[in-house]
């Protein structure tokens, strides 16, 4: 991690988490197994911590296992904490408190937001699931667009046409894996719509207007986008309990239950959130074009 440039404080705090979760496991790291994983989450709970620091204690502890599992250093085949990492997933997505939109009400809110890049950005969140910080970091290369892709300048990585590549390599991404994410009519009308008046410079897809902004948006300023319009629509307020602000995470929610509900088909659902590993990502991938992009097609929610 410092040869990747993380800072002193992310490191300080991995390994303290690691060296923690260490001293929990009656096996060493090496042998641990999904239910090892679980003890150390149970102990977790028994300390009273929240269950954001639990999830990012989770996180911390999956990262590890995955990276090993790509470096081919770990003697078992799988992250052992995968599956728990992603059943804690659905349950906080159950959160009942949470503001509870239709798509007709998403409609009409899209109907305020003109602004082509702006448009873009709102409509690619609530499409796709991406995190504010995933759609912050999708390069030129990692879009393409049928038909447009030399026009556009974009192109190259997701060797698919009419396809979203969010990469899991790429600092701040939270994938276990790279996720190739169909776009759709309206979402491909939208990113050409953008990119045709895009400002020259950098490799980011989404980009500051202002010449003094840098060439590159942050996850906040992916957040600042839609406060800008959610804001005024009453759909975000600095007194209200942030489980009812639309914010970029609320975008995720909402495209989770929607296409879980539609689809019934959970693990697609996992797969184009990037939550999961192993068998099925395997199989997302090898059977990417009849399985996934067929269903996305399918149940994907029109909202404009």
């Amino acid at each position: 991690m410092e040869a990747y440039g993380k800072e002193d404080s992310t490191l300080y705090e991995y390994e303290r988490v690691l060296r923690e979760f260490q001293e929990t496991l009656s096996v060493t790291p090496s042998q641990a197994g999904r239910r090892d994983c679980m003890e150390y989450i149970s102990s977790l709970r028994s300390r009273g911590l929240s269950e954001s620091t639990i999830s990012t204690y989770a996180s911390y502890v999956h990262r590890f296992y995955s990276y090993l599992v790509k470096a081919e250093e770990y003697q078992q085949t799988s992250n052992p904490m995968a599956l728990v990492v992603e059943e804690m997933t659905e349950s906080i997505d159950k959160n009942p408190r949470r503001r509870e939109l239709t798509v007709d009400d998403v409609r009409g809110f899209l109907r305020t937001v003109n602004h082509p890049r702006d448009r873009a950005v709102i409509l690619t969140l609530f499409k796709t699931g991406v995190r504010a910080g995933e759609l912050a970091n999708l390069r030129l290369e990692d879009v393409s667009l049928e038909g447009l892709d030399d026009e556009l300048g974009v192109g190259g990585g997701p060797t698919r046409p009419d396809t979203l590549l969010v990469r899991s390599d790429h600092t701040g991404n939270k994938r276990m894996r790279d996720t190739r994410i169909p776009v759709d009519r309206e979402l491909h009308r939208e990113l050409a719509r953008w990119l045709r008046v895009r400002p020259e410079g950098g490799d980011r897809v989404f980009v500051p207007l202002s010449s003094n902004g840098g060439d590159t948006l942050s996850s906040e300023a992916v957040a600042s986008i839609m406060r800008k319009y959610t804001e005024p629509y009453g759909w975000w307020s600095s007194d209200a309990d942030m489980t009812m602000n639309v914010t970029p995470h609320y975008c995720r929610h909402f495209f989770t239950t929607y296409m879980r509900d539609a689809s019934g088909d959970d693990a697609l659902v996992k797969y184009l959130r990037g939550d999961v590993g192993g068998d099925v990502i395997e199989t997302y991938t090898h059977q990417w074009g009849d399985r996934v992009r067929e269903n996305y097609h399918t149940f994907i929610y029109e909202l404009l």
